[in-house]
C-alpha cells in the first residue's frame, strides 16, 4: 500500500520547521526534500543528523530528495548530484529525483550518476515537468530509451502531464513497470485547484494504484492561485485521498 507525503512546493515561503509544524497539524508525516529553490531546502553540505533530528521532533520522515541538475559541465554538476544523493540517503530518503538541464545532459551524465550512487538505498527516478527537458510523454520515453539503463525508474507527475494534455492513464500505461514515485494535483487546464474540484480523475488514479499494489509514495502538491488557502486545501486533500482509499478497501 502506498504512503502519502507532502511537497514544500506548496508553500515555498516556509522554512523547514515551519513546514513540519504546518503540515504536521494537517496530519502529514512524510516530506519531500528539496535541495534548492524553496526556503525549506536542505543544505547538503550540512550534517544530516540535524535534519533527522528536526524531522523527528515533529514525527516526520523524508521520502525523496530532489537532486541538483546535471549540466554540460559534468565535472562540476555530477559531484553535486552525488553529494545530494548521499545526503538524501543519510536522512532516510528512499528515492532520488534525477534531473538534467537538457536531454543531451541526461544522456551524458545519468549512467555515471547511477554508478556513483549504486551502493545507496535509493531508487533513482526521472520526472516529467512542463518547461523542462522532459515536458511531454515523448520526451520522457526518449530520455529513458537514451539513457538505456534498467536502474533508472520513473516518477509519474500527474499535474504536469495534464498541463500538456497527457492523461494520467496514458502516462501510467507508457511507464508501466517503472513507476516508483507519484506526484498528484488536481487541475483545471494548467491551474492547480483543490482536490475534487478539477478535471483530473484522481479516484481512477488511486484505484489503479491500489489495484496494482503500488507501494511507493503519493506526494500531494498544491499550487492554487489563492495562496492563503493552500494549507486548508492540503488538509482537505489528505482527507480526500484517505477517504477514497478507505472506500476502495471496504
Amino acid at each position: 500500500m502506498f504512503t502519502i507525503a507532502v511537497s514544500p512546493c506548496s508553500n515555498p515561503e516556509l522554512g523547514l520547521e515551519e513546514c513540519f509544524r504546518a503540515y504536521g497539524a494537517l496530519g502529514y508525516r512524510r516530506f519531500e526534500m528539496f535541495t534548492s529553490w524553496c526556503k525549506s531546502a536542505a543544505n547538503v553540505l550540512d550534517d544530516p543528523r540535524r535534519y533527522l533530528d528536526a524531522a523527528a521532533r515533529y514525527g516526520f520522515a523524508y521520502c525523496c530528495v530532489h537532486l541538483p541538475a546535471l549540466t554540460e559541465d559534468l565535472d562540476a554538476s555530477l559531484p553535486q548530484a552525488v553529494q545530494a544523493a548521499r545526503f538524501g540517503a543519510a536522512t532516510g530518503c528512499r528515492c532520488a529525483i534525477v534531473k538534467a538541464k537538457t536531454k543531451p545532459d541526461f544522456f551524458a551524465g545519468t549512467r555515471a550518476l547511477l554508478d556513483a550512487i549504486a551502493e545507496l538505498p535509493l531508487v533513482p527516478v526521472v520526472q516529467n515537468h512542463k518547461g523542462t527537458a522532459i515536458t511531454t510523454l515523448d520526451d520522457y520515453l526518449e530520455v529513458l530509451d537514451g539513457v538505456n539503463d534498467p536502474r533508472l525508474m520513473a516518477l509519474l507527475e500527474v499535474g504536469h502531464f495534464h498541463s500538456v494534455g497527457v492523461s494520467w492513464r496514458r502516462g501510467y500505461e507508457a511507464l508501466a513497470g517503472r513507476i516508483r514515485h507519484v506526484h498528484v494535483k488536481d487541475q483545471i487546464g494548467a491551474q492547480s485547484v483543490a482536490f475534487g474540484a478539477g478535471e483530473i480523475d484522481l479516484p481512477g488514479l488511486l484505484a489503479r494504484l491500489v489495484a496494482d499494489g503500488y507501494g511507493g509514495d503519493v506526494v500531494v502538491e498544491m499550487e492554487t492561485q489563492d495562496k492563503e488557502n493552500r494549507l486548508r486545501y492540503l488538509g482537505e486533500a489528505l482527507d480526500y485521498i484517505r477517504r477514497l482509499v478507505r472506500d476502495l478497501r471496504a
